[in-house]
């Protein structure tokens, strides 16, 4: 057997166990912050899936991690302030499914590493004054392009947090805007990939073996930023006194 033969038998017998750490990765970060499931788990899963696999398995896998968070936050969700995203988000999702399907596996990934490479930056480099322009036509905006993101790349919540930051919104805030975004936009997503035929049999399998990584990723995520949230008030409340 010659090592041609062997790197895709090596590769068949690696995937699942990629596959189950990339989703379990995610599902952490996701616990801790709220959002950024797939960028987490799309950096590592599109080296081993195509997209057309990947995609549909993440938007599935993510609405699991937000159903999990959003139940212990229900009262945090701003979802009065949330609708204009949406509405954009929902109109942008058939341009970001036309580019999942027409772009090829190679192109498909360095632009998805281009694009974690400028939402990392955008991230760091959080503006220290806020921008309060903009109105509900840049919210509408934000979230088309967020509906593009989502459809491509199962990560809408990208940009509208972005623009949280540009405006200075507090952690808490953008945390309840941006998740019933992500939420309700994946759901939507996921919807169209079914109308469109795009979801396969094989993804509903790998997922439902994929929900103990999700579910253990997302409750040690919680729980951890539970602990770290009560640690840092009872600091604060300390040296207040």
């Amino acid at each position: 057997m010659t090592s041609e033969d062997i790197a895709p038998l090596l590769a068949s017998n690696l995937t699942p166990i990629v596959t189950l750490l990339s989703i379990f990765v995610g599902a952490l970060a996701a616990g801790l912050a709220g959002f950024a499931f797939s960028a987490i788990s799309g950096a590592i899963l599109f080296h081993w899936l195509p997209p057309i696999e990947a995609v549909p398995l993440l938007l599935a896998c993510s609405i699991t991690t937000q159903l999990l968070s959003i139940t212990t936050l229900w009262r945090a969700m701003q979802w009065r302030q949330c609708f204009p995203y949406l509405a954009g988000g929902f109109a942008g999702i058939p341009l970001g499914t036309k580019l999942l399907e027409d772009f090829s596996p190679r192109a498909f990934a360095v632009g998805f590493g281009i694009f974690l490479i400028f939402y990392s930056v955008c991230t760091f480099l959080r503006p220290r004054i806020a921008f309060h322009g903009g109105g509900r036509f840049a919210e509408l905006a934000v979230g088309f392009a967020g509906g593009i993101t989502g459809g491509a790349t199962a990560f809408p919540g990208a940009l509208p947090t972005i623009w949280c930051n540009v405006k200075g919104l507090s952690k808490f805030d953008q945390r309840g805007i941006v998740q019933p975004f992500i939420l309700l936009m994946q759901i939507a997503t996921l919807v169209y990939f079914s109308g469109l035929g795009i979801l396969a049999s094989t993804t509903w399998t790998t997922f439902f073996w994929c929900v103990p990584a999700v579910v253990i990723g997302t409750w040690l995520g919680s729980a951890y930023s539970i602990v770290s949230t009560m640690a840092n008030f009872v600091g604060s409340y300390c040296s207040f006194c």
